[in-house]
């Protein structure tokens, strides 16, 4: 669809009459990459309301008035957030002094082959929950061996809380702590030693639980130097086996970390 107003500055730049009808269709559907028939979008839109890990929020502020409708102009904004702002990645270096930066992270690992691990049935019952050895083991019984550099992430479905707010992301119980899924450090541990993933990605608001005073998991990650992602969504959409993840971040010069667009190709 033209934006209100196309067609005639189009006409009055060339000074020949055009006509009005829309394009026609091309001729045949252009191919999908091959193997690939279904795309998704793990990240969530960033907003000065979203939910965080701390109260500093996303900030925007428009630099110039916004155009009317089918006006042309340039509207922008600035944005003021930190690195680790929504649906995003975690470098080593968040975490491990000297650890890799997002720029110093290859391209290759950020295209990954994705396995799912599905705790939505055990969070819904105890939101401490954590991925454990048991269930990398009982994952690859089913669908056999997690390949090197693949990213393995937790669907707990803890994403369906976003619309709510801080304290329903965060978990906050009776007592005032945070209650949400992540990874345990053991299962982290055998993922990088004997799986050598390259990342894992949660749909929660850290790798590690939300009980946690200490933060294991990010050590092991971020010691063995592999990458987490953090806050994505609609890993129900996915198949626990099969999907491309692509991971877009922002790279930072020295950033510890960066807000990214995931996309899941399956």
């Amino acid at each position: 669809m033209c934006l209100r107003g196309t067609g005639e500055t189009v006409r009055s730049r060339s000074g020949e009459a055009v006509a009005a009808e829309p394009p026609s269709a091309p001729a045949a559907p252009r191919p999908w990459p091959s193997g690939h028939r279904r795309i998704a979008d793990l990240s969530h839109v960033v907003s000065p309301s979203m939910p965080s890990f701390d109260d500093d929020k996303p900030r925007r502020e428009p630099t110039g008035p916004a155009q009317a409708d089918g006006a042309f102009g340039f509207w922008l904004q600035r944005w003021s957030l930190t690195e680790h702002t929504g649906t995003h990645l975690d470098a080593p270096a968040h975490v491990i002094g000297g650890g890799r930066t997002v720029p110093e992270i290859a391209p290759h690992e950020l295209v990954v082959p994705a396995a799912v691990i599905d705790v939505r049935a055990r969070a819904a019952e105890d939101p401490d929950t954590v991925v454990t050895v048991d269930d990398v083991l009982a994952f690859e019984r089913v669908h056999g061996p997690i390949p090197a550099g693949a990213a393995v992430l937790m669907n707990s479905g803890w994403d369906a809380r976003w619309p709510e707010g801080d304290e329903a992301v965060r978990g906050v119980g009776g007592d005032g702590a945070w209650h949400f899924p992540g990874f345990g450090p053991q299962a982290c541990e055998y993922l990088v030693s004997r799986r050598g993933v390259a990342g894992v990605g949660v749909d929660t608001l850290s790798t590690d639980p939300g009980s946690t005073t200490e933060y294991p998991a990010h050590e092991v990650i971020g010691r063995a130097d592999r990458w987490g992602l953090e806050c994505l969504r609609g890993l129900d959409q996915l198949p626990p086996t099969g999907a491309t993840l692509v991971v877009g971040v922002f790279p930072g010069e020295d950033a510890s970390g960066g807000p990214c667009r995931v996309l899941a190709l399956w």
